[in-house]
C-alpha cells in the first residue's frame, strides 16, 4: 500500500514520510488498525529504487517483490502456537548482524510482540536497543502493557489511533463492501480489519443479549438473576472463552457510551441507532454518575480480561461492582 493510500493516523504517517525512522519502533493500537501494513509499507519505501524517498513507485523490482512478501530484506516474526519464543528471537539476533541483501535497509517486523515469552524478550533487549546502522526493527501489538518495560523503554513508541466512522465507511463504499455498511462502520470499533471480518447477523445478536443484560440489571439489580443467566446457554459455554468475554465487554462499553450520549442529548453519536428508544427510556432511568461508574467498571474488566483473569470471573465482577454504586443498593 502506498502512503498516500493509508487510511488514518496521518500524523504518524508523515512522521514516517520524512523520513523519521528510528533504529527500533513500537507500533501500538487495537487490532486491524494498519499497524503491520505501514510497518511493510515503511520497510518496501526505505528499499524502493525509484522513489522520491515520499512514496512507493511500486514498479521497481525492490517493490514488486515487497508486494509479493518475499523481500530477502524483510522478515516478519510471528507466533508459532500462540507465542514467539526464545528460538525465533535467537534467529532474528543472528539474521540483524548481516548487511542488506539487495536493498539499503533490512527490516524486521515483530507482529503481536506481546506474545513473546519473558526468555524471548530479554534475548532481544540488546538488538533492540542498539541494532547495526543497516537494520530496523518494529515491533507491533495490541497490548503494549503486555510486553516487559525494558522492552518498551528500549523503543519509540507510536500509538496508532482508532479511525473515525466516517472513515471507515468511505473505505467500504470504496471497497463496494457487501452488507449494512454504516452498521458495520458503526461497530468496527475504529478498525478496518473489524470491519471486514465483522459478522453483523451475530454482532447484533450478541448486542441484543448484552443489551437485555443490562435492562434486566437496571431494572432488578439482582445478581441472581445475572447468574442464572450466565448459566444458560449461549453464556454459560461462551464466558469461559476469553476472545468471547472480550466481545462482550466491548460490546457493553458501546453500549454504556451510547446510555451516555442519550443522556447528555447527543443521539447523533449514538452507535446502536436501530435500538435508540429503548437506549433512551433506559438513560433516564439511571444516574448518569452510574452510567460513568459502569463504563469504568466494563473497562477494569477488560483490563484484567487482557490480563488472564479468569474470563468468567471479570464478566461476573462487572455486575456485583455495579451493585454496589446502584442508587437504590
Amino acid at each position: 500500500m502506498k502512503l498516500e493510500d493509508f487510511i488514518g493516523n496521518q500524523p504518524i504517517v508523515q512522521l514516517m514520510r520524512s523520513g523519521h525512522l528510528p533504529p527500533a519502533g513500537l507500533f501500538t493500537g487495537l487490532d486491524g488498525i494498519g499497524k503491520k501494513t505501514l510497518a511493510l509499507t515503511l520497510a518496501a519505501l526505505a528499499n524502493c529504487t525509484d522513489s522520491s524517498g515520499q512514496d512507493l513507485c511500486g514498479t521497481c523490482p525492490s517493490c514488486l517483490k515487497a508486494a509479493a512478501g518475499c523481500h530477502p530484506d524483510i522478515r516478519i516474526f510471528e507466533p508459532q502456537k500462540g507465542s514467539l519464543k526464545i528460538k525465533t528471537m535467537r534467529e532474528l539476533n543472528r539474521e540483524v548482524r548481516f548487511r542488506p541483501f539487495e536493498g539499503r535497509f533490512r527490516f524486521f517486523i515483530i507482529d503481536q510482540a506481546e506474545t513473546m515469552t519473558e526468555e524471548a524478550a530479554n534475548a532481544i533487549l540488546k538488538t533492540i536497543e542498539e541494532p547495526p546502522e543497516s537494520s530496523r526493527v518494529i515491533l507491533i501489538t495490541a497490548f503494549p502493557y503486555q510486553l516487559l518495560p525494558t522492552i518498551r523503554s528500549r523503543c519509540q513508541i507510536f500509538p496508532f489511533h482508532p479511525l473515525s466512522q466516517k472513515e471507515i465507511l468511505a473505505y467500504l463504499r470504496d471497497k463496494d463492501s457487501v452488507g449494512d455498511q454504516e452498521m458495520i462502520a458503526a461497530f468496527s470499533e475504529g478498525s478496518i480489519g473489524r470491519a471486514l471480518q465483522l459478522d453483523l447477523e451475530e454482532t447484533l445478536e450478541s448486542r441484543n443479549l448484552m443489551l437485555e443484560l443490562l435492562s434486566s440489571w437496571c431494572a432488578h439489580q439482582s445478581f441472581k438473576a445475572i447468574y442464572r443467566k450466565c448459566e444458560q446457554a449461549p453464556l454459560k459455554t461462551e464466558l469461559k472463552n476469553r476472545e468471547r468475554v472480550r466481545r462482550y465487554l466491548d460490546l457493553l462499553q458501546v453500549l454504556g457510551e451510547d446510555l451516555y450520549f442519550m443522556h447528555v442529548d447527543t443521539p447523533h453519536r449514538v452507535t446502536n441507532r436501530d435500538r435508540i428508544e429503548e437506549l433512551g427510556q433506559l438513560s433516564r432511568s439511571l444516574e448518569l454518575n452510574w452510567i460513568r461508574s459502569f463504563l469504568y467498571h466494563v473497562g477494569q474488566s477488560k483490563w484484567e480480561v487482557n490480563h488472564y483473569v479468569n474470563p468468567l470471573m471479570c464478566f461476573e465482577t462487572l455486575w456485583i461492582m455495579s451493585r454496589n454504586e446502584m442508587p437504590n443498593a
